[in-house]
């Protein structure tokens, strides 16, 4: 088994990277009215910001999961407790008002077959940083598509 990379060594520019989240998030908040800031921000500041992202972030990568996994009993295989999904499943429900399965964030775009592809290249050829997108279904490149390892 290989080591994990150490990014010690290739330090990022700052604790913000190169600052391209803040930018964003820093200029979306700049457009806001007044009235939206003084709102949103000063009376209700748990209800947006930073608490929110923590929350959402959450709850959305529990999302992903599920679908990259391909649902409930997929993640149980994959080792997830049984008691946890429940319970992320739940949260959701009670945030976003519909089950993980059903929802589609419209700002959230899945391109499943191609992560799925992208798994199966890393594997079934060695290299895990590959740019080139090999679509390993039958009906798509039957004579890649069976091919061992």
């Amino acid at each position: 088994m290989t080591e994990p990379p150490d990014f010690r060594s290739d330090k990022s520019e700052s604790i913000e990277g190169k600052g391209v989240a803040r930018a964003r998030w820093e200029g979306f908040v700049d457009q806001l009215t007044p009235s939206v800031i003084e709102a949103v921000f000063e009376e209700r500041y748990q209800a947006f910001g930073p608490s929110w992202a923590k929350e959402t972030s959450e709850l959305v990568g529990f999302w992903i999961a599920w679908h990259l996994a391909g649902g409930f009993e997929a993640l149980e295989r994959a080792g997830w407790n049984r008691a946890t999904i429940f319970r992320k499943s739940r949260r959701f429900r009670t945030v976003f008002g519909a089950h993980p399965d059903e929802f589609q964030f419209d700002w959230i775009n899945l391109d499943l077959k191609r992560a799925w592809n992208s798994s199966i290249s890393a594997y079934l050829l060695d290299d895990p940083d590959s740019e080139e997108f090999v679509d390993w279904t039958a009906t798509a490149n039957p004579s890649t598509a069976t091919s061992p390892r």
